[in-house]
């Protein structure tokens, strides 16, 4: 009796294999495979800087390629497949993107530079020798404002000095004696001046210096840390970090309240001589560094700029042959400035 026992739990044991193996073997044919798709989504190349994937990112100063829709045949027409395209549009090649980053450099970084600016600049001048930037030029003056800079860079002594000197760096510190005018005039003016600078010297790195603040007591009416700082902030705007780019040196003259320090200026408004040192050393130690192709000869340098500010082509559209296809449906197309207080000049 046992071993009937024993034989019939055998066969009940083999039929329930023979029954659920194939129920088995097709879960785990549906693991493998789903598995498989898996691995192959999980390989996309990320990005972590970006936070998306590599194939997504645009370059920035590239617009992106345009694509043409394609053209299909209704059910029951034929599509001519030597019709010439409606619009054919032409784009002018992109310049590579250029990445940078601000690394420390030795003095002689600053011996082809060219410093362009008010009183505060002719102190960093007239220290040269503290500073040893006795190879730099400056076009630099007390009271200076940038539409006289502009002027002068337009057809004076700062465009010949442009011109005739193959400038590596271009620093511009300009404003304070404007800050008290209405910002769009001042603005219109600066923007222009590092326009005309960039067209004859583009061989040269321009530095947007923010203008630095004053101390707390001298402040006026017009002359306030407040409007430095809305005017430093409409500067940097300017900046494309390719060709021109902003530093700031206010952090190492502040006084932790957003005013220049007391202890380094003799009158409030300017850094007095001794300090003129700490100014140069802090441009040594944020010197940029543009992570690209080797610097271009001055003569590609102007080119490059030519092709940069000239005119987009225009689409050049060619008459589309007839295509023997099914019309489709139409997708639908998505006071003069008020002049505040005059600035009085900085001396």
């Amino acid at each position: 009796m046992n071993r009937f026992k024993q034989c019939t739990y055998t066969v009940i044991l083999l039929l329930t294999c023979l029954v659920a193996s194939p129920m088995i073997f097709k879960q785990i044919w549906t693991n493998s495979e789903k598995k498989k798709k898996e691995v192959v989504v999980g390989t996309a190349e990320i990005d972590i800087t970006k936070g998306m994937t590599t194939s997504a990112v645009q370059q920035p100063g590239v617009a992106p390629a345009a694509t043409t829709p394609a053209v299909t045949a209704a059910p029951g027409e034929t599509l001519d497949t030597n019709a010439a395209p409606a619009v054919e549009t032409t784009t002018a090649p992109q310049p590579a993107a250029q990445s940078f980053q601000f690394v420390e450099s030795d003095i002689s970084y600053l011996n082809d530079a060219l410093f362009i600016g008010d009183s505060r600049t002719v102190g960093l001048e007239e220290n040269s020798k503290i500073t040893e930037l006795t190879d730099a030029d400056f076009f630099c003056d007390i009271g200076l404002a940038s539409h006289a800079a502009l002027s002068s860079a337009e057809n004076g002594t700062l465009g010949s000095m442009l011109e005739s000197n193959n400038y590596g760096k271009v620093y511009i510190m300009l404003g304070i004696n404007e800050v008290g005018n209405n910002f769009d005039t001042t603005m219109s003016n600066y923007s222009e001046l590092v326009n005309v600078i960039r067209q004859k010297a583009p061989n040269a790195i321009i530095y947007i210096e923010a203008n630095l603040r004053v101390a707390e007591y001298a402040q006026t009416g017009g002359i306030t840390n407040e409007r430095i700082n809305t005017l430093n902030s409409m500067m940097q705007a300017l900046a494309d970090n390719q060709h021109i780019f902003y530093i700031d040196i206010n952090p190492i003259f502040d006084d932790g309240y957003g005013n220049l320090r007391e202890d380094v200026t003799p009158d409030g408004i300017h850094v007095q001589g001794k300090y003129t040192i700490n100014w140069r050393d802090w441009l040594c130690l944020n010197t940029v560094q543009i992570n690209s192709t080797a610097q271009l000869a001055p003569e590609q340098a102007q080119a490059q700029v030519q092709a940069e500010t000239a005119p987009a082509p225009e689409a050049v559209t060619t008459p589309a042959e007839p295509v023997t296809q099914a019309p489709a449906a139409e997708t639908p197309q998505q006071d003069q400035p008020v002049q505040t207080a005059p600035s009085r000049i900085i001396n």
